[in-house]
């Protein structure tokens, strides 16, 4: 056991000292950073701009006063009153446009002149003029302020979203669809960004000490069972290394940050506590079965090269499986009832990118879900002992033929010792 920590402490104090870990661990928090700064200088930008000029040219005076709003996106320019004036303001940059207004009757006809600038607040203008012709109505017909408002109030749709268990309609929270969206982009992301850094870790770890020939001193002092899990448990380690820091600066981050306008704006409608309950779910699981899955997978295929060169051609395998699983994934979000991404959803390599987006879409029953994840975690676990038995077979085996044939020989030699155990048997 001794043994084992020092492999598994080597691996991880190695790696986690490494400049490519400090860059993994820190992009997302960059991009993070960069993203919240964005926000942050587009919503000082909005409170501190100008408000646009404009003017409003009517036979009716009195009309200007419907625009009157205190610390609005506009302010009417009450001393052009002709369009002859505002075209000539408009020419010296003194307004932003102007809105010409007739009356017919008791129906408003009105049109804007802009340089392009007053899109956003066209909206606000046409309400404002609605609610003018409705009132030039409304006292047409006698009606009292109060009838006007019953006229005027809103149908509301009060919206229930529920599921289908076992037979019975289950109501949910109006946000949990959009939670388990999050944690499904958030789950199929991670797992490839982590399968990409992780397989090309203990895929290198393998491949180096093969090239150098220190295998096989560490291999005269140690088993090869002890130095296969030695090295899965430091990257494993790595990766819970990576995850903690994640989780204790967006805790301390979140807790100085949250009253802040631009975190109030973001997490609007959204309850952050769900979201976390959400990915320490079913998503978590998937997450770490994921990622290890495919750590072994790169470990067998590290095994298989002789030369520190040849890593990136021996992981591509594992990168593609992954690309295909993350499209997959994608797409059952888009399709969540297509025939691929069901199938693919139960297939071990790709339950953790497609999965997530189908409980997302709340397509697949409680039922399904356990069959995945129970499916998942039994494959992982054989492919841990197949990679391990390949690897114990291979990892001494030093071929220039690459890995198809690396692969060949090891399955030979396999099978030549279990011939020869049932022989001293």
């Amino acid at each position: 056991m001794n043994k084992f920590w020092v492999i598994t402490k080597e691996v991880y104090k190695k790696n986690v000292k490494s400049t490519s870990f400090i860059i993994m661990l820190l992009a997302p928090l960059l991009a993070i950073g960069i993203f919240y700064g964005i926000s942050y200088f587009i919503a000082q930008d909005e409170k501190n701009a100008e408000p646009s000029a404009i003017a409003v040219i009517s036979e009716d005076p009195a009309i200007q006063d419907v625009f009157t709003i205190e610390d609005g996106p506009y302010e009417v320019q009450e001393d052009i009153t002709t369009q002859e004036a505002a075209e000539e303001a408009l020419l010296d940059e003194e307004i932003d446009g102007y809105l010409t207004i007739s009356e017919t009757g008791n129906t408003i006809d009105s049109a804007i002149v802009h340089t392009d600038s007053l899109t956003n607040i066209i909206p606000i203008l046409n309400e404002q003029l609605s609610n003018y012709q409705t009132l030039l109505r409304a006292n047409e017909l006698d009606l009292s302020q109060e009838q006007v408002m019953s006229l005027s109030e809103p149908v509301v749709i009060e919206e229930s979203i529920v599921s289908i268990e076992d037979g019975n309609l289950t109501q949910e929270e109006n946000n949990d669809t959009t939670v388990k969206e999050i944690g499904a982009y958030i789950v199929s992301f991670a797992v490839y960004m982590f399968i990409l850094f992780y397989a090309s870790i203990i895929a290198s770890e393998v491949a180096s000490e093969k090239g150098t020939r220190i295998m096989e001193i560490i291999l005269s002092s140690a088993s090869a069972t002890v130095h296969f899990f030695g090295k899965l448990a430091g990257v494993m380690l790595i990766l819970l290394t990576q995850l903690v820091v994640y989780g204790i600066i967006g805790f301390v981050t979140y807790f100085f940050v949250k009253d802040s306008a631009t975190i109030q704006g973001l997490t609007q409608g959204i309850d952050l506590a769900t979201i976390a309950k959400e990915l320490l779910g079913y998503t978590s699981i998937f997450f770490i079965t994921g990622v290890l899955m495919y750590v072994v997978f790169a470990a067998f295929f590290g095994s298989l090269v002789t030369k520190i060169e040849d890593v990136n051609k021996s992981i591509t395998p594992i990168v593609t499986l992954a690309i295909i699983g993350l499209y997959v994934g994608i797409f059952a979000f888009a399709s969540p009832e297509n025939i691929v991404p069901v199938v693919f959803s139960y297939i071990p390599l790709f339950t953790p990118f497609v999965m997530p987006f189908r409980i997302a879409s709340e397509t697949v029953g409680q039922l399904g879900i356990w069959i995945s994840i129970i499916g998942t975690v039994g494959f992982t676990a054989i492919l841990t002992y197949l990679s391990f038995v390949f690897y114990r077979a291979n990892v001494l085996i030093y071929s220039d033929g690459g890995v198809i044939k690396s692969l060949k020989r090891s399955w030979g030699l396999l099978k030549s010792n279990r011939k020869a155990k049932k022989i001293n048997s």
